[in-house]
């Protein structure tokens, strides 16, 4: 869908990246099982997401593009 909106994610430990939902939920899962030892499922994720302007000033200000971006990690 090209039109898609741009979501964001901040986790608990202050990580947060942006992207469509499907980036998103793959970037949101690598960094729990990396960080967190743990397999978050894409209802899990979901459940976290938000439009991206709910975010912090510091991810709303890159650009936007088509991938996931972490922004802290």
């Amino acid at each position: 869908m090209a039109d898609e909106q741009i979501l964001g994610l901040r986790c608990a430990c202050g990580w947060e990246s942006r992207g469509k939902t499907d980036d998103l939920v793959a970037a949101a899962t690598e960094h729990g099982r990396r960080l967190h030892n743990m397999t978050p499922t894409r209802a899990d994720v979901l459940a976290m997401v938000v439009p991206v302007e709910e975010l912090s000033d510091a991810l709303t200000r890159r650009g936007p593009d088509d991938d996931a971006q972490e922004v802290r990690g």
